[in-house]
């Protein structure tokens, strides 16, 4: 190669070109988390491919978990996604702590009522006790990541009235303003559909696709202390876990 020719681009694909341009005005911020990108037919007309091509720039992108689609509704740019890990028991605020991104709670409801049978049932209590429900909204970077009801028992809910929860993991509260010695937390995970109530909150339309964790919390001696209901907002939020054979 004589010296001081540049080098020869090599060719790209119609979808990977798009790929490339639309992934740029992503990361440069052209187009924020929770915008809706131009419809099929409308990078169709713009960028003169076909439908095909979209469909597969789409998809890679996609793939990236840089949008995500939803039926009937088009491709949005996603929220920047948080992952906590389920190798070991720890609140969020811990497990972001090295990623340095600000959670913070904002709390909607702290008050005694009866227990809900299937709360009661997990909490090994009988039918209508007292407990404290707590709701909260979490968010991540200022922006709403999930909503969160849980209840205690009353014994440790009398412990934390006071309380700031505002920048703190309920683990960290329950084991330092709590008294508990936490040994662990059994936890059911699945998809579901935002309902209206979650879906205001989380800045969603209702019946769009969320992540849903039942979390029972133990003390070291294997009493269930917490129950946990939280809905995530599944374009922003992942579990991660690492498995040996």
């Amino acid at each position: 190669m004589r010296k001081g020719r540049a080098l020869a681009e090599i060719p790209q694909s119609l979808h990977a070109r798009l790929r490339d341009e639309l992934r740029a005005s992503i990361l440069d911020a052209r187009l924020k988390p929770g915008d809706k990108l131009p419809s099929e037919s409308e990078l169709q007309a713009a960028h003169g491919v076909s439908r095909i091509t979209v469909r597969q720039a789409l998809g890679a992108l996609q793939a990236e978990g840089l949008i995500v689609k939803l039926h009937g509704k088009g491709a949005f740019v996603s929220h920047p996604k948080a992952a906590q890990s389920l190798n070991r028991l720890q609140g969020l605020n811990e497990a972001l702590a090295a990623e340095a991104r600000a959670v913070s709670n904002k709390r909607l409801a702290w008050r005694e009522v009866r227990a809900p049978a299937a709360v009661a049932q997990k909490l090994g209590l009988p039918g209508n006790t007292t407990v404290y429900h707590l709701q909260t909204v979490r968010y991540l970077e200022r922006e709403p990541l999930s909503v969160n009801n849980s209840w205690l028992l009353a014994t440790l809910g009398e412990r934390l009235s006071r309380v700031d929860f505002s920048q703190r993991d309920l683990i960290d509260v329950f084991e330092h303003e709590g008294g508990i010695a936490v040994g662990r937390a059994d936890l059911e995970i699945g998809a579901g559909t935002a309902r209206a109530a979650d879906a205001r909150l989380l800045k969603l339309d209702t019946g769009a696709p969320v992540l849903e964790v039942e979390r029972v919390v133990h003390d070291q001696a294997g009493t269930p202390v917490h129950v946990e209901s939280a809905v995530y907002r599944a374009d922003t939020f992942r579990y991660r876990l690492s498995l040996q054979r």
